[in-house]
């Protein structure tokens, strides 16, 4: 699906040259997974989103990852679910239209890679650390292409992100934790 939002301006001006790749949309997706009315699980995913990586091979630490995300391109396969997601009783996409992942350190050991950053969700900023796997990488006459695959498991109550709902039967209707999977490909700029 092709990006149309415009992220939120860059603090990080360091990430430009050589070492700078693009995620490409239409290759990469975000998706979410949560518990829902105690034994089922809503799985949904954001349209819009992306970012920048400066990727240091020879030097993990130097490296830096940025990614954005359009909160209302929320998409649980459910239009009402959705709506009620957007609204200030959960993701209040009006006052906190996008989250954003910056990262502060970057450890890669074998074929894992373990990025530790920040992420600002619904006003609120905590820490986050991703497990990344790197997939693949192709180099052809005009481009070199990477995949990764990465995950990480975020508390929404952390965020301020409180509604719920007590059932009769016992449990809530919506879980508290909230696993998140990246797949990206990204392209890298040659300067």
């Amino acid at each position: 699906m092709t990006t149309r939002a415009t992220p939120p301006p860059a603090s990080d001006s360091h990430i430009s040259g050589p070492d700078c790749w693009q995620i490409v949309p239409s290759g990469s997706s975000l998706t979410f997974t949560l518990r829902h009315i105690v034994i089922h699980e809503i799985r949904g995913c954001f349209h819009r989103w992306g970012g920048r990586m400066l990727l240091d091979t020879g030097d993990p630490s130097t490296s830096h990852v940025d990614i954005w995300v359009d909160l209302d391109s929320v998409d649980t396969g459910s239009p009402e679910r959705d709506a009620q997601v957007r609204s200030a009783e959960l993701l209040d996409v009006k006052r906190f239209p996008f989250a954003e992942f910056k990262s502060d350190a970057i450890e890669a050991g074998g074929d894992q890679i373990k990025v530790h950053g920040h992420l600002k969700l619904h006003g609120v900023r905590r820490p986050l650390d991703m497990d990344v796997k790197p997939l693949l990488v192709v180099h052809d006459a005009k481009s070199v292409q990477a995949a990764y695959d990465a995950t990480a498991t975020i508390d929404r109550q952390a965020f301020g992100v409180h509604w719920n709902q007590d059932l009769d039967v016992g449990g809530i209707v919506v879980g508290d934790r909230i696993r998140l999977h990246v797949r990206v490909e990204a392209i890298r700029f040659t300067g």
